[in-house]
């Protein structure tokens, strides 16, 4: 019965990619399913874009005044939104399964593999923005179906007041006895981030020939993260853990990194692997609701919210890091220093994609107690 219950969790969490954090383990940047409506009232766009046409939009990235915001600002240009937020593995899960009838037009803020499996099921419009040419083609992995608006980097951190020479990477982390009980362990496996940080460990020992497509050694450095690590009880704050330097070392995704250290008052020092830290977009696509639909509202907002002028103020208001390079002038002058001093890792999503279910329900089954 618990070998079923894993496996059926497991299938569960292979949904939940999106990198994002409450008190003390990641999550997405939603604040809970929640749905919002700007004003119903019939409006003409000043430039003849939207003429008071109303956009459904599915999201994981609502929270923190986001959803406010986002409605406020696409209202002066004519847009009216009903904004649909949720978790990623909801948004995801609920997309899938309206696929015979789908009710949102557009969803953004899932990661490159879920909306890779949202196009694998034809779910998508292919269409190529205006602001397209202002992204970096290497950021760029929709094949003309998704493009992305938001960069985050999952990565380790260490607080230099409390330990001055950082783990080289995950493999050291997880087997340098000077580390044991001083780093942060994921309490779960469902939240994105979490999940990206089993990645970053099991990236060391890709081999696409090997069973789950890691070396067989893969696990037994799982094992000693996990015998090694602490996960912070729920009455205990991860960030304050690692401010006061209980748990010097912890992971995280990087807009977050900004805001804790000014709340908490400590400097965070990324590591930076030889191989890099995990990087992922927040994708921005159409949804396909049949060769008779007009899709021209749909490609206008997408036009309006990806420019370098609302992805500038998006990344000023919320401390982001638009891939829009005209739009990244805007950016926090921290995040820029964090993406200076962190290389995204040359990660197949594919190979993510096909082994993370089956690496969950290993981790549930066999390592964790």
């Amino acid at each position: 019965m618990k070998k079923i219950i894993a496996m059926l969790l497991a299938l569960v969490m292979v949904f939940s990619f999106v990198a994002c954090s409450n008190t003390n383990d990641t999550k997405d940047e939603s604040k809970g399913e929640s749905v919002s409506e700007g004003d119903s009232k019939d409006e003409s766009n000043k430039d003849g874009n939207s003429n008071g046409k109303k956009l459904t939009i599915y999201t994981n990235s609502n929270a923190d005044g986001r959803e406010e915001w986002l409605v406020s600002k696409a209202k002066e240009k004519g847009f009216e939104l009903q904004i649909v937020g949720a978790g990623g593995g909801d948004t995801l899960n609920r997309v899938l399964a309206e696929k015979g009838n789908p009710q949102a037009d557009i969803v953004f803020g899932l990661d490159d593999a879920m909306f890779g499996t949202i196009k694998n099921e034809n779910l998508l419009v292919e269409f190529e923005p205006d602001w397209a040419k202002e992204v970096d083609e290497k950021n760029i992995s929709g094949k003309g179906y998704y493009y992305p608006l938001v960069e985050q980097r999952i990565m380790m951190l260490i607080n230099e007041k409390y330990i001055k020479e950082g783990p080289k990477d995950w493999v050291d982390l997880a087997t340098n006895e000077k580390f044991k009980g001083k780093y942060k362990l994921p309490s779960n496996l469902t939240g994105g981030t979490n999940q990206k940080a089993l990645i970053s460990v099991l990236y060391a020992f890709k081999d696409d020939a090997a069973e789950l497509g890691v070396k067989e050694e893969a696990w037994d450095v799982v094992d000693s993260w996990y015998k090694n690590g602490r996960v912070t009880p729920e009455a205990e704050d991860e960030n304050e853990n690692f401010s006061n330097g209980k748990i010097p070392v912890t992971f995280t995704f990087s807009s977050g990194i900004p805001g804790a250290e000014k709340q908490f008052g400590h400097k965070s020092t990324p590591v930076n692997p030889e191989y890099g830290v995990v990087s992922m977009k927040e994708q921005i696509g159409i949804i396909n609701k049949g060769d008779d639909k007009d899709y021209q509202l749909a490609k206008d907002f997408i036009n309006w919210f990806g420019s370098a002028e609302v992805q500038g103020g998006w990344a000023e208001e919320f401390g982001s890091w638009p891939v829009n390079k005209k739009a990244q002038e805007k950016a926090d002058k921290r995040m820029v220093e964090i993406m200076e001093q962190t290389t995204p890792m040359d990660l197949d999503w594919e190979w993510v994609t096909k082994n993370l279910s089956s690496w969950i329900e290993k981790v549930e089954l066999e390592i964790i107690d």
